[in-house]
């Protein structure tokens, strides 16, 4: 997938599927990207082939409303279904290491068993201090087809995230941003060390391994997909620059983060490391 640098050569840490911005009511992803430019985030707006957002750390999310899920899934004339099918087949084999259908609403379904029915909230109003009014729509999907439903996609490999609404969903994208970034909403800078042991290793091709995975976002299974794609790690490293478009599943924040580990001038100073091991017991 190309990305777009901007005027300062960076890269986006965002990246928003055209359909969805520009939408008549907020939703989650409208949401999470006025929280982004209020932050100064810079992200890109294109058409996506897989997914409506994809976040760092390897994260692709499909957006849909629960009336969308049910009408793709459950509806009358099954026109959607195919279609939806598609999209989760395409999100499961994307090669992200995190795909997510996050349903907006999905909390709020209602199961009634006794009736065999799902009941979804259409208008919700307060009516005194602590009571509320709420009007439900009567849907003629059972609770088990709903939960049948729900387990056959997380069984591809799907993460299926429910939310109450919109705003929920908002702020759930924020917390997965700011989780793949090492950083918290209460402490935004917040980071932590990564210490690996140095394993027993006999075999050239595990060691290739584990020299790319010392490498920061790189896990097990990308580290595979560069060697996949470059046969050596020298021929990596060459590349390096382009991993985020020729390698499946890394994108443009931990190609960024990988470039600063290799062509940043070692300052021993700056070394936890070292300063732990310089109290070690001789």
């Amino acid at each position: 997938m190309s990305v777009q640098l901007d005027l300062f050569g960076r890269a986006p840490e965002v990246i928003v599927d055209v359909h969805e911005v520009n939408r008549a009511r907020d939703t989650s992803i409208t949401l999470f990207i006025s929280w982004l430019k209020a932050r100064g985030v810079y992200y890109q707006v294109k058409k996506l082939d897989v997914g409506d957002l994809v976040l760092p750390g390897g994260y692709v999310i499909e957006r849909k409303t629960v009336r969308d899920f049910l009408n793709s899934l459950f509806g009358r004339t099954q026109e959607g279904r195919p279609r939806l099918r598609e999209q989760l087949e395409a999100l499961a084999n994307s090669g992200y290491e995190h795909p997510i259908l996050l349903i907006e609403g999905g909390l709020m379904v209602r199961k009634d068993y006794t009736n065999k029915c799902i009941f979804i909230p259409k208008v919700r109003k307060q009516w005194k201090e602590r009571l509320w009014w709420v009007v439900e729509e009567q849907i003629s999907v059972s609770p088990r087809a709903w939960d049948a439903a729900i387990e056959s996609i997380r069984e591809m490999g799907i993460e299926v995230i429910l939310t109450s609404d919109e705003r929920h969903g908002a702020e759930i994208l924020k917390r997965i941003y700011l989780e793949a970034k090492g950083q918290s909403l209460q402490q935004p800078e917040r980071k932590y060390p990564v210490v690996r042991t140095k394993p027993k290793l006999k075999e050239i091709a595990d060691w290739q391994l584990f020299f790319l995975c010392g490498l920061p976002g790189i896990s097990t299974a990308r580290a595979l997909r560069i060697l996949e794609r470059y046969k050596t790690p020298f021929e990596a490293i060459k590349n390096v620059r382009r991993w985020h478009v020729e390698v499946d599943g890394i994108g443009p924040v931990t190609t960024e983060q990988v470039i600063k580990v290799l062509f940043t001038p070692f300052d021993p100073q700056k070394s936890r490391l070292l300063r732990w091991r310089s109290n070690e017991p001789k």
